[in-house]
């Protein structure tokens, strides 16, 4: 894709002609360049304006879109591009986007924030190779600077005593709070799987298993320090084994019994 500053004299000219009565993105496609250089950049400052009414002809074709590619669309459209959409059936950006409203179609957030990645390195590529990437870079920092000295908030920072709750908007604090909730109940499920196999805690919190009393609890955890420390100990056995090679601990050997548990010799069982 070219800069819109590469655009001929001639180009320049048939942008003039095409502007009022072809859709941006059409045009952006044909003289290779983007929406918003087109826009912003070339139309906007030479006062270009657009006759709806033509390019609302232009998008529409004389031609609807059918059931079957209604059904394409509704299936496919939270995954896919919108250029790409309107490019396969030939229809314009404003007829989409009805349709979109009309049915509640949207993107997921995996496609938006793949689409925004490759928009933040399509504009990382530009910037760098333009030589403007460090002086941008140099000029938000001071900008950064500045509103911290006059106490303002910085884009994507918290304020001294700012929460959450202050800096998001109602329906962002509530899917943070969702978030948070569904994040420390999946840590709750795994700690509690692993307090059933007797293995240690990854979290601080309190757990009690369900339909285990804490005595099952501390057996479990008895036996996984048994095994740790070179017992042979079997998944779901209460008894601990050792050999001539285990270094044995005779505090936990004696307080083995309170917990349900026994210590054998290996030999004594095999042989």
């Amino acid at each position: 894709m070219r800069n819109y500053r590469e655009l001929t004299d001639e180009e320049l000219l048939e942008l003039e002609r095409l502007y009022p009565v072809t859709p941006n993105r059409t045009l952006a496609k044909q003289f290779d360049i983007s929406v918003d250089g087109l826009q912003d950049y070339v139309a906007y400052p030479r006062g270009w304006k657009k006759d709806r009414k033509s390019v609302l002809i232009g998008n529409r074709g004389g031609k609807s879109l059918t059931e079957k590619q209604e059904a394409w669309i509704m299936r496919h459209y939270k995954n896919t591009k919108n250029q790409d959409i309107m490019e396969k059936f030939g229809i314009g950006e404003s007829t989409l986007h009805r349709f979109a409203r009309k049915h509640g179609l949207k993107k997921t957030k995996q496609f938006t924030k793949k689409m925004q990645a490759a928009a933040t390195a399509a504009a990382y590529e530009v910037c760098r190779d333009y030589g403007v990437y460090e002086e941008n870079s140099r000029r938000q920092k001071i900008l950064a600077a500045e509103r911290k000295a006059r106490g303002e908030r910085i884009p994507g920072s918290f304020m001294p005593g700012q929460s959450n709750k202050d800096r998001l908007s109602p329906k962002r604090y509530r899917e943070s709070l969702e978030k948070t909730r569904l994040k420390r109940n999946e840590s709750i499920r795994k700690d509690r799987i692993r307090i059933h196999f007797g293995l240690p805690q990854k979290t601080k919190m309190r757990l009690h298993y369900d339909g285990y009393s804490a005595i099952h609890r501390k057996k479990s955890i008895h036996r996984h320090l048994f095994r740790k420390h070179g017992y042979i100990v079997e998944y779901g056995d209460d008894t601990c084994y050792y050999t001539s090679e285990t270094k044995r601990h005779p505090k936990m050997e004696q307080n083995a019994p309170k917990y349900g548990l026994k210590v054998e010799p290996w030999e004594e069982t095999t042989f």
